[in-house]
């Protein structure tokens, strides 16, 4: 009952697949893709113990000699609430692979990485702390708002991923273990495969299948990825085939008669009993072979030169009715008591564990522990991370002297999950938390302050499990103020579930006095916990916390905080007088009533000198006015100035703060757009700028370089100038996470350039940059403006079926129109109606053009301030004029009424904008001499239409005014020749 063997007598099992050749070739395949510049997103999927790892694994070395980066990070189930960590693991050995490199190379790491993350280094630093080894010491950043700092996190993640995938080297991410993932870890990852920017690059996701449901965050997150049109691959592992395992016992075996085809019948029987048992699980299989010649139940006879077994005797053992967890405990109880507890231990911390950190949880010396793990090390239930773990295997511990493994990082792994639940299951359930919590306190007394901090997530994971053994109060609120800490590094990560669980324990932990007896912890924990809750939108609990604080907390300004975040709150849900009730019932707490005008004596050039506001009740005034200021401008405009002359007066009283330049420069585009004083108007705007350099504010210098530029600057100075500041401004909102001012920045770079005459070719081309960029950060406001102008030059470039209609691949107006007023987005229509005025007006529909015309003066409110009111009002007078010879005398008059009412506005902005308006001024007036019979005049004004157009640039202008001189011209010689005749 043998196979013929070597004499070798120990059992050796071949490290290698079987019957997963096409598996590797698709994961191969899929990396050539990448290699060519795609980004794809590869899933392996199947029971614990298929071969998940083990396959990735076996493109690995394939992959490193085509250049490609390969990191791996395993996500662990006693580690779910620590934010990206399987992602942390993989670049943190990248990072320390990096490190290996020579001067040079590192010098050029270190160049791209600074040049990438730009002022925002921290943030990677604060996930993951080896970068800092390369770029060195970081400035810390500014505190952003909800929105921005997820939008900041997700850009300056992706910046720091893109210095590694690049031509020259792929980057393949292995992530196992998908079913365990954090949920900040699944958006990153949905955000890396959406981006259309990606490149080279491969993301392997290993999940168990049996393990997740359609509703498992995990499989939620996997749709999601197609619907956004990325792709995704899947590879699905089943078990191994009888002919597999039949394979894999000959060679283990070394059954010569597999070479012919034909195993032995006892071979094939006995492949037959573990295939049946195993169900063909990889894991498993080896294993049971593993436990069987542990036991003795398969042997080598030397004398016969072949492995023996008895099938019925392994049968009537009962070692094939146990499960692999069960198996492989047995092996585990077979090493020394020692070697046990030591495992045991390390199961609690996780499937990697620390040498350094295994000696403190088990009061033992880094040598003692090494032994003691040799034996689990030639079982081969642990593996080595490094060759390091041979260090301290060569000192004994009175050999050990003065020398210490403090600079020594010896890292160990469990060799499956299996192995770790093992180990797990040889604690007792009643003895479980006990062990987790001696754990942490071990660790808790064994750091550093410092150190705490660095490896919080660590700590609080062991000592939360026994939070209900905790007998004494100041115990307990030792726990609730280190899950304050980790709470809060989650939400700085925008791990927001992740920090809502860490809060909700500290809340747990307080004792029913301790507003009284530990106030100060009582109300950060309360207030972390609701704003959490809000990042979250769990804007119920955030409410009930809140009314708690509102409630408990001894001062004003404590509350201003609770109120500022309650404001945010109902601006989410959309209760737009609710922020402005709420917001003037702070202000009257804080002894503050809303102004109705401003000081007559107002020096406009005194503010930019005025000292720094230093009262923290008016510092706080001032953010709850910042906070309710856009609400009033979207829905309540009869509140919008009282707002604005109330931020003003408070400035003027108790000096500047960062939120008296957004005052200031709102006041410009009031002043601009509906009080009709631009002198004013634009000294405010360009007051704003400046001062906000002087607060060193670059969280808000996005907004108001979109405010200056897209509603004052227009109004004085050439539009052609606001190219550059479009640019900086989508640059500085995308580096603190300013996602919706970065987008209309590139909106409105995108008409302007088109309404200032550029070359339609180009407008073009920067339009549909511009417009994947809203798309993809979803910002619908933008992607709306952004598709009607594209619409617009693709119909001027005859790139739509009907030149009449904005009607193609950018927008259709039939279907989209209906939409956007059923969304009450007014502004959008605005912006259509405008574009569509411009439209008719160029192919000659005049009657069209009034039409489109007087919509747009009907929704113009909601675009106060935009250059586009200036020309539906152009427009407008040349489609009048152009009617006007075959108007009936009563449409004459109320035509002319109209055109004066319009070159009234048209005269005032060019006053003070020639550069913009005079032209078009001038051609109103040629025109309105024309149909006038006054021809002199006319011809006086056209040649100041040509000339004025030419020289500032509006070349469609220009070539309007000579195209309606030249219909002039041609009309007169016309009407000479006829007299004539």
């Amino acid at each position: 009952m043998a196979g013929s063997a070597d004499k070798a007598s120990q059992l050796n099992i071949p490290q290698k697949l079987y019957g997963r050749e096409t598996e590797v070739n698709k994961l191969l395949e899929t990396f050539d893709l990448v290699a060519n510049g795609t980004t794809e997103l590869m899933l392996v999927s199947g029971y614990s113990g298929i071969g998940k790892t083990v396959l990735v694994n076996e493109v690995h070395k394939p992959i490193v000699r085509q250049r490609g980066y390969f990191i791996a990070g395993k996500f662990d189930q006693f580690k779910r609430n620590i934010p990206y960590a399987s992602l942390i693991q993989a670049f943190q050995s990248l990072i320390l692979q990096l490190l290996t490199e020579g001067e040079t190379e590192i010098k050029i790491w270190q160049e791209n990485l600074l040049a990438a993350l730009s002022v925002n280094g921290q943030i990677i630093v604060d996930v993951i702390p080896e970068v800092e080894l390369i770029i060195g010491k970081q400035l810390p950043v500014p505190e952003l708002g909800a929105t921005e700092s997820q939008n900041r996190f997700n850009l300056v993640f992706k910046q720091f991923i893109g210095v590694f995938t690049t031509e020259e080297h792929p980057l393949v991410v292995f992530l196992d273990d998908l079913q365990w993932a954090d949920s900040a870890s699944l958006k990153l990852i949905e955000l890396l495969m959406t981006d259309s920017d990606s490149k080279y690059l491969l993301l392997i996701g290993a999940y168990r299948d049996n393990e997740v449901s359609p509703t498992h965050p995990t499989i939620q997150t996997i749709e999601k990825i197609p619907q956004a049109g990325a792709t995704v691959n899947n590879i699905e592992l089943g078990p191994l085939k009888l002919v597999h395992v039949e394979e894999l016992i000959a060679d283990t075996l070394k059954d010569e008669s597999v070479r012919s085809e034909s195993l032995s019948v006892e071979t094939r029987n006995f492949a037959s009993l573990l295939f049946n048992k195993t169900q063909g699980n990889p894991f498993f299989l080896i294993q049971l072979l593993k436990t069987l010649y542990q036991e003795k139940l398969l042997t080598y006879e030397l004398y016969l030169g072949a492995w023996q077994w008895d099938t019925k005797q392994i049968q009537a053992l009962g070692i094939t009715d146990l499960n692999v967890v069960e198996l492989v405990a047995i092996n585990i109880r077979k090493l020394s008591p020692d070697t046990q507890k030591v495992l045991t231990l390390a199961a609690c911390i996780g499937n990697t564990f620390n040498l350094e950190v295994l000696a403190i949880v088990n009061e033992k010396s880094s040598f003692v522990m090494a032994a003691q793990l040799w034996s689990a090390l030639q079982t081969g239930l642990i593996l080595p991370l490094s060759n390091e773990y041979k260090i301290p295997l060569v000192f004994s511990q009175e050999d050990a002297g003065g020398f210490t493994l403090t600079d020594v990082k010896v890292d160990y792994k469990f060799l499956h999950d299996r192995v770790q639940q093992a180990a797990y299951s040889l604690i007792p359930d009643e003895q479980k938390k006990q062990t987790h919590l001696k754990i942490g306190q071990l660790l808790l007394q064994n750091t550093t302050p410092e150190e705490r901090k660095e490896n919080i997530f660590a700590l609080v994971n062991q000592l939360n499990y026994g939070t209900d053994l905790l007998a004494t109060d100041s115990e307990k609120y030792e726990l609730a103020s280190l899950n304050l800490i980790a709470g809060q590094k989650a939400k700085a990560a925008t791990a927001y579930e992740s920090a809502i669980k860490y809060l909700n324990v500290g809340l747990g932990l307080l004792a029913s006095d301790s507003w009284e007896s530990q106030y100060d912890l009582t109300l950060t924990l309360h207030l972390a916990a609701a704003e959490a809750e809000y990042l979250n939108t769990n804007f119920e609990r955030s409410q009930q916390l809140s009314d708690v604080i509102l409630k408990q907390a001894k001062t004003l300004l404590e509350k201003v905080k609770v109120y500022e975040l309650k404001i945010q709150v109902e601006f989410s849900r959309n209760r737009i007088n609710s922020v402005i009730d709420t917001g003037i019932e702070v202000l009257e707490m804080l002894g503050v009533r809303l102004e109705q005008e401003l000081p007559q004596e107002l020096m406009i050039d005194d503010l930019a000198d005025l000292p720094l506001m230093t009262d923290p009740d008016k510092i706080a005034a001032m953010r709850i006015l910042m906070s309710i200021v856009l609400a009033a401008y979207v829905a309540n405009l009869e509140m919008f100035s009282p707002i604005l002359f109330t931020m003003i007066r408070l400035s003027i009283a108790y000096g500047n703060s960062p939120e008296s330049a957004c005052a200031y420069v709102w006041y410009g585009v009031l002043l601009c757009g509906a009080m009709g004083d631009i002198e004013s108007g634009y000294r405010f705007g360009k007051l704003a700028l400046p001062l906000l350099e002087k607060f060193d504010a670059n969280t808000l210098k996005a907004k108001l370089i979109c405010i200056f530029y897209v509603l004052i600057h227009h109004w004085k100075d050439p539009i052609k100038e606001n190219e550059e500041p479009f640019i900086d401004g989508i640059q500085s909102g995308l580096e603190v996470g300013d996602i919706e001012y970065a987008c209309h920045h590139a909106m409105s770079s995108c008409y302007f350039r088109f309404l200032s005459g550029q070359e339609l070719g180009k407008v073009e081309l920067s339009q549909a940059k511009y417009a994947a960029m809203t798309i993809k950060y979803k910002q619908e406001y933008d992607i709306g403006g952004m598709k009607i102008y594209q619409q617009l030059v693709k119909n001027f470039l005859g790139k739509a079926p009907n030149k009449f209609n904005l009607i193609g691949d950018s927008f259709n107006e039939e279907e989209m129109i209906p939409v956007i007023k059923e969304a009450n987005n007014n502004t959008l229509l605005f912006f259509y109606y405008v574009a569509k005025t411009i439209l008719l007006y160029s192919f000659k529909d005049y009657e069209g053009t009034v039409a489109s015309a007087n919509l747009s003066s009907e929704y113009a409110s909601y675009g106060v301030g935009l250059l586009q009111n200036t020309l539906y009002k152009f427009y407008h007078s040349l489609a009048l004029l152009a009617l006007y010879p075959k108007a009936q005398l009563k449409e004459k008059k109320e035509y002319l009424s109209q055109l004066a009412a319009n070159q009234e506005k048209m005269k005032t902005w060019a006053f003070h904008a020639p550069c913009n308006f005079q032209h078009k001024y001038d051609l109103v007036e040629a025109e309105k001499a024309r149909v006038l019979g006054q021809n002199e005049k006319a011809m006086d004004y056209y040649e100041r239409a040509i000339q004025g157009a030419v020289e500032h640039g509006y070349i469609q202008e220009e070539a309007l005014a000579n195209e309606l001189a030249a219909k002039f011209y041609f009309l007169r010689i016309k009407k000479r020749s006829r007299k004539v005749i």
